[in-house]
């Protein structure tokens, strides 16, 4: 089957805001309730914010006339290092001026049938020389496999040893980064 993208840029992405969170409470059966109704909040708050970034883009796929799946990105800003450590800008600097891969969710039923990938491939087109990336819990391995298996490198690993505490996240670039064929990237 063949997922039909629909480009929202801008703030006509919050016309659709109710149908970002009826998919993402369809992709969350069986999580605690509780925690849904956080990332639903969590979702709606983060839209009406990013909506009004540069760069931001909003695109939804459907099959038929469903809709079977959503995504988001935004431009990231140029980071500014948490902490004053020396080179602490090296890890931060792939990021600066990249897209943001800031939200992906695909209805259960519409998994495995490249509705992810079509939304990521429309979600990439505004990338500079494939400048992306996107920042993924560790334990949710559904994630971790799917840009994993699209040749996207992880960049950036939590502290060995310590639990993932739903804040801890990893960092994938797009497979064609050009921090990943830069001789700096030491820090990997």
């Amino acid at each position: 089957m063949d997922a039909n993208p629909t480009v929202y840029p801008g703030e006509s992405a919050l016309a659709i805001v109710e149908e970002f969170v009826h998919l993402r409470r369809l992709s969350t059966q069986g999580h605690s309730t509780r925690h849904v109704e956080q990332q639903i909040g969590g979702l709606r708050d983060r839209l009406a914010h990013d909506v009004r970034k540069p760069g931001f883009l909003a695109v939804t796929a459907s099959i038929g006339s469903r809709l079977c799946g959503f995504g988001t990105a935004v431009r990231s800003v140029d980071p500014v290092p948490t902490h004053p450590a020396p080179d602490a800008w090296r890890s931060h600097q792939p990021l600066a001026d990249a897209m943001q891969i800031t939200d992906l969710t695909v209805a259960p039923v519409a998994r495995g049938r490249g509705v992810g990938t079509r939304l990521l491939d429309v979600l990439l087109l505004p990338a500079l020389d494939d400048r992306a990336w996107v920042a993924a819990d560790p334990g949710d391995r559904a994630t971790m496999t799917f840009f994993r298996c699209r040749g996207w490198r992880q960049i950036l690993f939590p502290s060995p040893g310590k639990p993932t505490d739903g804040r801890t996240q990893v960092v994938f670039l797009a497979p064609c980064h050009p921090a990943l064929t830069d001789a700096s990237t030491a820090w990997c």
